[in-house]
């Protein structure tokens, strides 16, 4: 299971003691089910140019963007002369099959 965490709510979830955050790893509080972190970003909109990458409505990682020869820079992605306009945050992946995909699941939504 992927999920794209927005910088926002990591911030929520961890100030609300309902997750804690132990290098790259995103706990649920007193469980041991947890996601793996990665930086990244959802592509909201086009602010110039056009999507011939396909990218709008995604989520991707911050090294498959760069992988694509983007520039990040705050809030945005410079593909070529495409200017996206993204929301910065992490891919959350999960890391035990689909058992622990399911008490993921089950724990977002008490969340």
């Amino acid at each position: 299971m992927k999920l794209f965490v927005p910088h926002e709510a990591l911030d929520s979830w961890l100030s609300s003691d309902k997750m804690s955050l132990d290098g790259e790893n995103l706990y649920f509080s007193g469980t041991n089910t947890h996601f793996r972190l990665v930086p990244g970003c959802f592509f909201k909109s086009i602010q110039a140019g056009h999507d011939e990458a396909g990218l709008l409505g995604k989520v991707k990682t911050k090294a498959a963007v760069t992988a694509l020869g983007a520039e990040i820079c705050m809030n945005s992605v410079i593909l070529g002369e495409t200017a996206y306009e993204v929301e910065t945050g992490f891919v959350a992946k999960t890391t035990g099959g689909e058992a622990a995909d399911a008490a993921i699941a089950s724990a977002i939504a008490r969340l």
